[in-house]
């Protein structure tokens, strides 16, 4: 139905860690994959919770299964293995809980994330999303371009989707402390302009602050006939007060958000334009539920 809105899964990988499954560091080691080897049936079980909380969409755990993440561990040659346990777990939780509810699959940062510094030469990057979407393409309903930093990564990325033929998403990161732009300095309508011409189906911003989600609702808006939606952290991000006010990226103030304070953004989101929503870091099945039924008190509303 033109206008309705879709509903994203929460966190996966502070959940998880939140739950007592061992997930190490972000930047040194292969983060949330850990648990595909260590501890699936966790995974499972987080998927299962978003589910019965109502999302539409939930997202395979392979955000960390990428060459060079897994190169740390001296573990690429496990690349096809993990990705292909990451969609099960997916699918199996689905299954469990019976709702026809779609499965994504992630393109993320190949190298530790928020840092445009780290994307490889753009031969290298073409090469390993191109494996990435075809590894996941047949068992998943779309493919969901996420928390990319820059422009170049985010047409490699995207690229290798489409060529999938499957729905495509495609979410930039505003990760730090200046709204309206990612990362790489380069702002939503510089990165839109690097891959207007392919056929994506939606435009996203996630991993940051809820203020800033709701900043860049209208600015997605205006940059082509695309839907557009955002998911955000569980908090808010105190914006930087000068250029020398530059923290690295996990530095920044962030003011936490309960749970009524991010449906209170949510709200905004959809108000501005949002037809797709959900959570990113520290965001909980507790979140969805309560986005699910902003969602549908708005529906009964017309």
């Amino acid at each position: 139905m033109e206008g309705s809105i879709t509903l994203l899964d929460g966190a996966t990988g502070t959940e998880l860690k939140m739950r007592g499954v061992r997930v190490p560091n972000h930047i040194t080691s292969i983060w949330s994959a850990l648990a595909l080897m260590e501890d699936p049936e966790a995974i499972v079980a987080v998927h299962r919770d978003y589910l019965e909380a109502g999302a539409d969409v939930i997202t395979a755990n392979n955000y960390a299964v990428t060459r060079p993440l897994l190169a740390r561990e001296n573990m690429d040659d496990q690349f096809h293995k993990l990705t292909a346990i990451s969609v099960d777990l997916a699918r199996r939780a689905r299954d469990e809980v019976g709702r026809p509810a779609r499965i994504a699959g992630s393109l993320p940062p190949l190298e530790t994330s928020y840092r445009p510094g780290l994307v490889g030469a753009d031969e290298e990057i073409v090469r390993d999303y191109r494996e990435m979407a075809e590894e996941l393409a047949p068992n998943v309903d779309l493919l969901l371009c996420e928390t990319l930093s820059c422009a170049r990564e985010a047409r490699a990325a995207a690229e290798a989707a489409c060529a999938t033929g499957l729905p495509v998403w495609l979410s930039w990161t505003l990760q730090g402390n200046r709204p309206d732009q990612l990362p790489s300095g380069e702002t939503l309508a510089q990165a839109w302009d690097a891959i207007s011409d392919l056929p994506i189906e939606a435009i996203l911003v996630n991993c940051c602050g809820a203020n800033f989600v709701t900043r860049a609702i209208p600015l997605l808006g205006q940059l082509g006939d695309v839907r557009v939606g955002g998911y955000a952290n569980a908090a808010d991000v105190v914006e930087a007060h000068d250029e020398s006010d530059n923290p690295a990226p996990e530095d920044v103030t962030r003011i936490p958000l309960n749970v009524e304070g991010y449906v209170k953004a949510g709200e905004q989101w959809m108000e501005a334009g949002a037809t797709i929503l959900g959570g990113c870091c520290y965001t909980r099945p507790q979140h969805i539920a309560a986005l699910r039924r902003s969602i549908d008190a708005r529906a009964k509303m017309g």
